[in-house]
């Protein structure tokens, strides 16, 4: 591809100068130039675990559903939840769920974050999927409510064990927020919206502020000697140690929640009251079970398993595929998630799994690899 041609086509976060200024190297990923790493994916994967790291997620579509005139937010939930499993009416104002889009034949369509706010619903979507989702949600509540893509809006990520203390420290009721809830905050004279959630296993914070702030907000946090700045190779690496599915590797639109393992996304007002696309297929396999579910895999040797190996028995039957893997830097190990026919998903089965022409032995390891350290106030 031409440089001419690439600019055309490829996305830019509104992070870009900062992270050219900061020796940036790239990668292309759901449309979108962004970075790969600074110091290297293996001493920024270290830095979030031990102190914190800070990620740019403004690639990830940010949707407000905005009740139209004479339209309770009531009505708009009910409609947002034919469309998901996940139930929302529940939720209250400040707080976050994780929910999946599902499709009529039990497919995810997306993994989300829903927030509730007093008058309107704010949906974080997947880079890749903006486009579908919004065709999607514009079916299910467009008629009461209207869908607005945020491109005003920018999202960072501070994960680890110190990001409450960095940002306490610049607005110091942030600490009192609990996992999965948010609020509004001042930091440094910018607007944010502060959740503390995040995708990386860890304790940690995303802000979500205007495009035209965000440098200035990145710049603040990056202050700080204990924050690293970080790139997409550890944000990879941090949620496969924490055994969180990737959309387009974990889950797909041919993959339903149960073969997941994510049926936990479906309370039991939800299974109860079964008013979702795909209930009926979705609700048979949580009664009968599935025939192939999510796993964690673990490799015997140093080499790591990448995704799209296969995987075998010892005695060369095809049981399973590997949808992502690598090294672990905090297993100090190779690590990885994929599929296997349910009677070899317990975890120590060993198997074989096919990379490259060669055999590299593996045994199924519970997930996730390493304890999430959420915390739930």
């Amino acid at each position: 591809m031409s440089e001419s041609s690439k600019s055309r086509t490829t996305k830019l976060s509104p992070l870009d100068p900062l992270h050219r200024e900061r020796g940036a190297k790239f990668a292309s990923f759901a449309g979108f130039e962004l970075p790969m790493s600074f110091d290297g994916t293996i001493s920024e994967h270290l830095a979030t675990r031990s102190q914190a790291g800070l990620f740019d997620v403004s690639h990830m579509g940010i949707i407000d559903l905005l009740p139209k005139s004479g339209c309770p937010l009531s009505t708009v939930i009910e409609c947002l939840e034919s469309i998901t499993p996940a139930s929302i009416s529940d939720l209250g104002t400040g707080g976050l769920r994780y929910a999946l889009l599902t499709n009529d034949q039990g497919g995810i369509v997306d993994d989300l974050i829903v927030s509730r706010y007093q008058d309107h619903l704010r949906l974080v979507l997947n880079a890749s999927r903006i486009e579908p989702d919004i065709r999607v949600l514009e079916a299910a509540v467009g008629s009461h409510a209207r869908v607005n893509h945020r491109e005003d809006l920018a999202q960072l990520a501070l994960q680890g064990p110190q990001a409450v203390d960095v940002l306490s420290g610049l607005a110091p009721m942030v600490a009192d927020l609990s996992f999965m809830n948010f609020g509004q905050f001042s930091i440094d004279g910018i607007d944010c919206s502060v959740s503390r959630s995040g995708y990386t296993g860890e304790d940690g914070f995303e802000l979500v502020a205007p495009s035209i702030d965000i440098v200035r907000l990145a710049e603040k946090l990056l202050s700080d000697n204990t924050v690293a700045p970080c790139g997409l190779g550890a944000r990879d690496s941090l949620r496969l140690e924490a055994g969180l599915c990737l959309y387009g590797h974990e889950i797909d639109e041919t993959i339903t929640p149960i073969e997941a393992r994510l049926a936990w996304t479906i309370p039991r007002r939800r299974r109860e009251h079964p008013t979702f696309a795909g209930a009926e297929l979705i609700m048979a396999q949580l009664s009968n079970g599935v025939q192939r579910t999510r796993v964690g895999i673990a490799s015997l040797t140093k080499r790591p398993i990448r995704d799209g190996a296969i995987l075998r028995t010892d005695h060369g039957l095809e049981v399973g595929i590997v949808t992502s893997g690598g090294f672990g830097p905090s297993c100090n190990a190779p690590v990885a998630m994929g599929y296997t026919e349910r009677s070899f998903s317990q975890p120590e089965t060993s198997l074989v799994a096919e990379v490259r022409g060669k055999e590299v032995p593996c045994r199924i390891h519970s997930l996730p690899f390493i304890p999430h350290n959420y915390i739930r106030n």
